[in-house]
């Protein structure tokens, strides 16, 4: 996902700005709103800082949203050049049978399925750090650690108060993560920031814009403009 980094050298404050266009058969204001207080309130969780220039900043997420017709999202995504903009097509399935971003990670554009529980499960922080150029993690071991970091996978080995099932023996069927128990933490964020390059104006620009769109059933739709 786009973003700007926006560095404040008075307040010591650096925000990440972001603006997700919804669009598709499930994108309606009221899960809209799911999804965005899912991702500002969980990466606000850790209250994250991290160190530019030898000085320390107090990280904020600035999330906005809007829900746009197919016709209004073909026109915004045309030769869009602003880093904010997002376009995520909600559906309630697709043919992966999971939520995903673009062409890799840091790209603008992507397609989640309602069944899995946006705005209540994890999964729309977890795309959304996919979209800010966060990969899985190379652990996939987290017993003994506490709650994994919101860019575990499925699959990821945890303890048993943190699996979908905690009665049935590690690795086993319902035996790993459950997405719910994914916390955003603090050098996740951090991880956001390495390399960045921020102007004179205190701008950084994070991810890529492909602007591409998708088909209801997840295939990138070729538009002829």
């Amino acid at each position: 996902m786009a973003a700007l980094a926006i560095r404040n050298k008075q307040s010591k404050i650096v925000t990440i700005s972001a603006k997700l266009i919804f669009y598709g058969t499930q994108a309606t204001k009221e899960l809209a709103q799911k999804i965005v207080a899912e991702i500002r309130d969980m990466y606000h969780e850790p209250k994250a800082s991290v160190n530019l220039d030898k000085e320390v900043y107090n990280v904020h997420m600035r999330i906005d949203y809007e829900v746009v017709s197919f016709n209004e999202v073909i026109e915004l995504a045309f030769k869009n050049t602003n880093f904010r903009y997002n376009f995520i097509r909600l559906e309630a399935q697709n043919h992966v049978t999971r939520s995903f971003m673009g062409l890799g990670l840091g790209d603008n554009v992507g397609h989640w399925i309602t069944t899995d529980n946006l705005g209540e499960s994890t999964t729309a922080a977890h795309e959304f750090g996919h979209a800010l150029g966060l990969d899985h993690p190379n652990l996939i071991d987290f017993r003994g650690l506490g709650n994994p970091g919101i860019m575990a996978p499925r699959g990821t080995i945890v303890d048993a108060h943190l699996q979908w099932n905690p009665a049935v023996a590690v690795g086993e069927y319902g035996g790993t993560l459950k997405p719910f128990h994914r916390r955003v933490q603090a050098y996740e964020i951090e991880a956001i920031f390495e390399g960045l390059v921020f102007d004179n104006n205190g701008y950084a620009e994070i991810g890529h814009l492909s602007n591409l769109l998708f088909t209801e059933n997840g295939d990138v739709l070729n538009v002829i403009f």
